[in-house]
């Protein structure tokens, strides 16, 4: 539905965003495997962990929802009719982490999505596990996939690509065949996976690389830093690892908050976001936000259930320019749209590389990035694997395209609070795929 969007007067307040999308996903999927039923408490209602959640129903788990409470009570075996089809929706972590569940158990599944869906990369995903022993069936590289499930071998893989979803994907495959498995990330990414198998079972083991001193071998008076490895971080799951089962509390999800935090930024205002996840492999964005000119402050900080949260408040200001690429732009992937945004409004050219991730997420997130920036008056040239932003004050109010894109849609909601004269987007309902409240929550602290 086409929406019209206001510029805001003021922004400021207190809120709190749903649950973390990523964990909620891994809660419902592990419930599967697990041996004892899993609470998870601010589980998001959602379209992507809807998907999620039906996903886990199929394979047999008992699901009751009591309010933001959902109580996983797996199945005491799995069993399903051959080649059932399972429908993922719009969700990659869905189809992704399923298609390594599947292919370590015995049943015969296949994994079909809506037509996005369909267009994203599964070869990612399909060539590991059929280095695992997998039968995987697929559309050239992409859904549906059928998978054959059986018993498969020992692994070890470096990942090729910065992805949590594969790494996340192998390890389910490992747990369903109970074999053992090591990974080897260059980049580190996203932990939840390893966070909920540490706090629900057993059997992982972590080895992160840190520069450390050591004697100089020229001079033994002397030391010098060095780093032990070529790689980050080894992730070893041993053949008897399992899910127990247990309560996950879910932590607001910074992802959305980016969106709110980022209105605070542009304005000047000081907003202040409770209960929000602060694990590490996450809040790039946090820093991002003090690296162009906003004043940051964490309080209140804990951790439950292995996640790091607490409450941030943001107070934004004259925004600079920054260059952004390589280990930082894994950290930012999900918040380059707004990222963008952002850059529009701040003082100098904001240069963004090593995005190419972004080619292949619900459309390509560079081009309708840079499609609507125009729209907007901002200078912005498409890069091959990026975006140069060149920021400036005079923007205009515009109509905006979602592309089917649900970070897009808000990215440009929130562009549009601080534009010259009236905008529209396309598309509202697309904001459901990770937060249904976006609207409401964003009304609550605009004025």
């Amino acid at each position: 539905m086409k929406r019209k969007l206001t510029s805001a007067k003021k922004v400021g307040g207190t809120l709190s965003v749903p649950g973390d999308k990523s964990i909620a996903h891994r809660a419902a999927l592990l419930s599967i495997l697990a041996s004892e039923p899993v609470v998870a408490v601010n589980y998001p209602d959602n379209l992507d962990c809807r998907a999620s959640l039906e996903a886990a129903r199929k394979f047999g788990v008992v699901i009751e929802r009591n309010r933001n409470t959902v109580t996983f009570t797996p199945p005491s075996q799995l069993e399903l009719p051959a080649d059932i089809i399972i429908d993922c929706g719009n969700s990659a972590t869905t189809a992704r982490l399923l298609a390594g569940l599947v292919a370590g158990s015995n049943l015969s599944v296949i994994l079909a999505g809506d037509e996005s869906l369909s267009t994203r990369p599964m070869k990612r995903i399909i060539d590991p596990l059929r280095e695992m022993g997998a039968e995987v069936f697929d559309q050239d590289g992409h859904l549906p996939l059928k998978i054959e499930g059986k018993k498969l071998l020992p692994f070890e893989y470096r990942l090729p690509v910065a992805s949590a979803q594969v790494k996340s994907s192998l390890i389910l495959a490992a747990l369903a065949s109970k074999c053992s498995l090591t990974l080897i990330e260059d980049i580190i990414t996203r932990d939840h996976t390893e966070i909920m198998l540490a706090h629900f079972g057993e059997g992982l083991s972590i080895r992160e690389i840190k520069p450390m001193m050591i004697p100089d071998p020229h001079d033994p008076r002397k030391k010098r830093m060095s780093v032990p490895e070529d790689f980050k971080k080894e992730i070893k799951l041993a053949s008897h690892s399992v899910v127990r089962g247990g309560t996950v509390d879910i932590p607001g999800d910074i992802s959305t908050a980016a969106f709110f935090m980022s209105a605070a930024a542009i304005s000047g205002g000081t907003l202040t976001i409770e209960n929000l996840g602060l694990n590490p492999t996450r809040t790039s964005v946090v820093e991002h936000l003090k690296n162009i000119g906003c004043r940051v402050e964490i309080r209140d900080k804990n951790i439950l259930s292995g996640e790091p949260r607490g409450t941030v408040t943001v107070t934004g200001g004259p925004l600079k320019a920054r260059k952004i690429s390589g280990d930082t732009t894994a950290g930012l992937i999900d918040e380059i749209p707004i990222v963008a945004i952002m850059a529009a409004f701040a003082e100098g050219t904001t240069i963004i590389r090593d995005a190419n991730e972004l080619k292949v997420k619900e459309c390509d997130r560079l081009e309708a990035t840079a499609a609507n920036l125009r729209k907007m008056g901002v200078k912005c040239g498409l890069l091959e694997d990026g975006l140069a932003i060149e920021g400036g004050e005079e923007r205009n109010g515009a109509d905006f395209e979602s592309f089917g894109d649900h970070r897009i849609a808000m990215a440009f909601s929130v562009a549009a609070l601080f534009l010259d004269g009236p905008s529209t987007i396309d598309d509202d309902s697309t904001v459901a795929v990770s937060c249904p409240e976006f609207y409401n929550l964003l009304e609550t602290f605009i004025q």
